[in-house]
């Protein structure tokens, strides 16, 4: 993904020279550079060119990784295999294991990086996301990008939208049988169906030594050629309640037909199993600590050009039905 480094790269070196300059939000960036510094000490990126997003089209479509269509049971099958029936977790909400029958669909390969989504901004003319000083060690061209539901939501659908395809956040369903490389029972989502830190999962050493997060790609893919599930919590397109596997139904399942949090999936901060499931509010608050900033730490700011900015622990992928 190294076609977008520079172009995200200047952005932050831009931004890092200001903060050593002391400039305000009032100064104007360097001429010619293509980059505005807007009243609100945000940056926003010149407007894509149609090579640019002709490029990112491209390379979202050789990303993809196409699965068939398949029939397995989603959610926790530790009682079927553990001594004495138990789970693999205590969770409720991944219960009870039940079968699912999807269609045939394509998958990311990799978490959408913010070299990628910064595309997405610069062609909607906002800021790009997470304009944080805390976040400048993990917000580069090739780490996954950190973004509301919303933010991944509409991504998925741009996308789609300049490719002519029908690209979308997966499924819940889908994310986990992609996981699971095609609905096998691997309890871990990476090349052996185990967590082996350091060599197939990120250790907390690792993680500290790159700033809390790594690039995408840097341990070996899942057997079906994902890379980095279970690494960060993601975004799936459905409506989260706890009582879900209870009713969903045997064919394509999409989750609530409303609700009040989306679901993620994956690394959440307690296991990384595949069947960790848990609801979070698809919408952060639109205040940022911008790059310009010299206020104070803890001090509130509406700035609207950021409506996407998120955790830095969230990521997303997008798929094609």
């Amino acid at each position: 993904m190294a076609w977008m480094m520079k172009k995200t790269d200047v952005v932050l070196v831009v931004a890092l020279l200001a903060l050593q300059a002391g400039v305000q939000a009032e100064t104007k960036p360097q001429e010619n550079s293509g980059i505005e510094v807007l009243e609100d000490g945000n940056v926003r990126d010149p407007a894509p060119t149609s090579e640019q997003i002709a490029s990112l089209v491209a390379r979202t479509k050789k990303n993809m990784i196409k699965l068939p269509a398949g029939t397995f049971d989603m959610g926790d099958w530790g009682p079927e295999v553990n001594p004495e029936g138990l789970p693999f977790d205590g969770y409720p909400q991944s219960k009870p294991l039940h079968k699912v029958k999807l269609n045939r669909f394509s998958l990311s390969k990799y978490p959408v990086t913010y070299g990628e989504f910064d595309v997405f901004s610069a062609a909607l003319r906002i800021s790009p996301v997470n304009q944080n000083r805390s976040y400048l060690r993990t917000r580069t061209a090739n780490h996954a990008a950190g973004v509301t539901w919303h933010g991944a939501k509409e991504y998925c659908q741009w996308i789609g939208t300049q490719a002519g395809l029908a690209i979308d956040l997966p499924t819940e369903a889908q994310w986990e049988y992609a996981a699971r490389s095609g609905g096998k029972r691997n309890l871990f989502p990476t090349d052996n169906g185990k967590e082996e830190q350091g060599r197939n999962f990120p250790s907390y050493g690792q993680e500290k030594e790159g700033g809390g997060r790594l690039p995408v790609g840097q341990f070996p893919p899942n057997p079906a050629g994902f890379y980095d599930f279970g690494v960060s919590g993601e975004w799936v397109n459905d409506w989260y309640a706890a009582d879900y596997y209870t009713n969903s139904p045997f064919s394509n399942p999409k989750g609530p037909a409303s609700g009040e949090q989306r679901v993620v999936r994956g690394n959440l901060g307690q296991l990384v199993m595949n069947m960790e499931r848990s609801g979070m509010e698809p919408v952060e608050r639109s205040d940022t600590w911008t790059l310009f900033s010299d206020q104070p730490r803890g001090a509130e700011k509406e700035v609207p050009y950021t409506k996407f900015s998120g955790k830095r622990s969230m990521a997303f992928r997008c798929v094609v039905n």
